[in-house]
């Protein structure tokens, strides 16, 4: 590994993780802008939550992309595509309008992971990978949480200042994909064609383009079934995790009430504080251990998280803005965690040169999965209540946990299942 091409591959990841960290507030309040400023009907902030959790499908496609010489101009022009859409926010006055604008930010969503994936598995020791990336996030989720006070504040002065703040935040945004795709590569990248997926044969209909992605993902879990069965283990958490992307927006808004400076110190300040302070110590965990392990104890501990909203407020007599501070200060614990283990642990997995292809069929699960968990969810707290949906999300995490732990003893002993 060449070691100025690390420095300099590090270096700009940080200054790119700004951008991020600026970009991931606006992302974290769509769903609270669109409940609380524009009222929009529950049924419509699952579906956004639904085009947002659908629209990572696209990442077995971008995985493609990115051991190839398209990656650079694919990372500019979806990331320009995807981010600068939300200039539009000027002039959004209805919740169709933001979930129109909402649309055309998911369809490109999914090229930051396996763009980041690659670029770690390629230019990065693979000793020094989870630091980098733990750093990183300290880096992003310390901006995010700086940046949410200010737009709370804005927010609740003016509910409609989004107008205004999204579009200052997507152009800040882009900085990131652009800093990904001015990253330098190795001179000769590294490969194994043995190991990875053949490559796609040239298909003469437009269907066989279409289910290509697809057909090498189901040949790599045939090859790898320890890394299936990861996939499993992050399918558990990550149906609890989506089903309660659309409920949490609107308990926070509707049942505790909350303004949006407490929301935005909750979900973003708070959410975020944990994974900045944690991150880089959960990256050098990673690299120390193995994603499995750290994915049983932060799903373990992220089983906290719903159960604190779900018996909060009338268990354990907690006022609106108690239950939901102390239930996103242990979230945020979990999910630095969690935060490494989703973004870089399929590079434990993969071969050499194939990071992006393992880590697009990570991003792809999402959408597979994510297409169902929001409705679930919404369903759950329409016919039995909030706490029917935070009571089956934590059973759901603690199932991930337990199946973590067997897959980290399995892999521990030599005998995971190839």
């Amino acid at each position: 590994m060449n070691a100025e091409l690390e420095r300099t591959t590090a270096r700009r990841y940080y200054l790119g993780t700004v951008f991020q960290g600026v970009w991931t507030t606006a992302q974290f309040l769509f769903p609270f802008v669109l409940a609380k400023s524009l009222s929009a009907p529950g049924w419509l902030v699952t579906l956004s939550v639904l085009m947002e959790t659908s629209g990572m499908v696209l990442g077995i496609y971008w995985g493609q992309f990115m051991g190839t010489g398209y990656r650079r101009r694919v990372l500019f022009w979806g990331g320009l595509a995807g981010r600068l859409v939300v200039v539009t926010a000027l002039l959004v006055t209805t919740p169709g309008q933001f979930v129109l604008m909402l649309a055309a930010v998911y369809l490109f969503i999914s090229i930051i992971y396996p763009a980041q994936n690659s670029i770690l598995q390629e230019n990065i020791r693979a000793e020094r990978r989870g630091e980098v990336f733990g750093r990183g996030a300290f880096i992003q989720h310390s901006v995010a949480a700086a940046c949410s006070l200010a737009v709370g504040h804005f927010l609740d002065r003016d509910p409609m200042s989004f107008q205004w703040i999204f579009p200052v935040i997507g152009v800040l945004g882009f900085g990131y994909p652009l800093a990904l795709a001015t990253l330098p590569r190795p001179a000769t990248p590294p490969t194994d064609p043995g190991a990875g997926p053949p490559a796609p044969p040239a298909s003469r209909s437009l269907a066989g383009a279409i289910l290509q992605p697809f057909l090498d993902a189901r040949d790599t879990f045939r090859r790898d079934r320890a890394y299936l069965w990861y996939q499993i283990n992050f399918t558990l958490y990550g149906i609890a995790f989506i089903m309660l992307v659309p409920v949490v927006p609107l308990y926070l808004t509707r049942e505790l009430q909350l303004e949006y400076g407490d929301i935005a110190n909750a979900r973003i300040l708070i959410g975020s504080l944990g994974i900045a302070l944690l991150g880089p110590v959960m990256g050098r965990l990673m690299d120390r251990l193995h994603p499995t392990r750290l994915c049983a104890l932060a799903f373990g501990w992220v089983v906290m998280y719903p159960l604190i909203l779900a018996l909060g407020p009338e268990v354990l007599g907690l006022t609106p803005v108690q239950t939901a501070y102390l239930a996103f200060a242990i979230y945020s614990v979990g999910m630095a965690g969690v935060n490494v283990t989703w973004n870089v642990g399929s590079i434990a997995f993969a071969p050499p040169g194939k990071g992006g292809h393992y880590q697009g069929i990570h991003v792809a699960m999402v959408g597979i999965r994510g297409v169902l968990a929001p409705i679930l969810g919404f369903v759950l707290l329409e016919t039995i209540g909030y706490r029917a949906a935070f009571i089956a999300a934590a059973g759901l995490f603690a199932s991930a946990a337990l199946s973590s732990a067997l897959l980290a003893r399995r892999i521990a002993r030599g005998n995971a299942v190839r």
